[in-house]
């Protein structure tokens, strides 16, 4: 497999999506590096006895910049597709959250127009990786069916985050300060269910290279969290732990199949 700079492509439709990537690799970047900031402008706080928690936005971040990041520099469909739905979900969730939380403020309205955008522009290429004839299986081989497991155990690990945001917030040690908090963790968690449910439904090794890149990038983003922030190290390196596995499975798989 040759590595190369992303080419801007020449058709508008797909220039919109690779635009929309390269500004959800920006967001993800910048939840990545600056969490702190990241956390106060989204109306999260880490909990004053559990400030590692911060790790988590940086964890976060990082998911959705390997995603990203894995879009443009392998430009399939399927990635797209990925990102786009994961993004669509996500829209969902603060949706959900506009309904159920009181949090009808201007910055959600804002973000949630956003997310309708970016996914909009990167589900250009949605009828090309689902098409009428496609058939949905659960895989035979052990590898893939370890692969399409963790997929299951991340799409459920994102409705939680997205139907029950305060007690995930607990968990991870991230206290709601706002309404706008829960809304953040619903939308994260919306994010998370999109990109695992393409990763079941499309049984496709770019895909499962773009979900191990994401993983890969988050664990990193855990690393330096468990570095930079104090505190909280057990739920951390346990976290850290249960990514890099997935991350490593998903990706040998990948490569025992090239």
């Amino acid at each position: 497999m040759e590595f190369s700079l992303p080419e801007f492509p020449s058709a508008p439709g797909a220039q919109a999506a690779f635009v929309a990537a390269a500004i959800a690799l920006v967001f993800g970047l910048v939840l990545l590096v600056f969490p702190g900031f990241s956390g106060r402008f989204l109306g999260l706080q880490s909990g004053e006895t559990r400030p590692a928690a911060i790790g988590e936005l940086r964890a976060a971040g990082g998911f959705l910049a390997g995603l990203a990041l894995a879009t443009l520099m392998f430009d399939q469909p399927v990635l797209y597709t990925a990102l786009g739905t994961a993004l669509a979900i996500s829209a969902f969730g603060r949706i959900l959250s506009l309904m159920s939380d009181r949090a009808a403020t201007f910055l959600n309205f804002l973000l949630l127009a956003v997310q309708i955008v970016l996914a909009g522009a990167t589900l250009y290429y949605f009828f090309e990786v689902f098409t009428p004839e496609m058939q949905f299986t659960m895989p035979q081989d052990m590898n893939a069916t370890l692969v399409f497991y963790t997929y299951a155990a991340f799409a459920v690990i994102g409705a939680l985050m997205m139907f029950a945001p305060r007690i995930a917030c607990m968990t991870v040690g991230l206290e709601a300060i706002t309404d706008t908090g829960s809304t953040s963790m619903r939308s994260a968690g919306g994010f998370t269910l999109g990109a695992a449910l393409i990763g079941m439904a499309a049984a496709n090794p770019m895909m499962d290279l773009g979900f191990g890149a994401a993983l890969a990038i988050a664990v990193i983003g855990r690393v330096i969290a468990l570095i930079l922030n104090r505190g909280n190290y057990i739920y951390q390196i346990l976290a850290l732990l249960v990514q890099g596995a997935a991350a490593a499975l998903v990706i040998s798989t990948v490569m025992g199949m090239m």
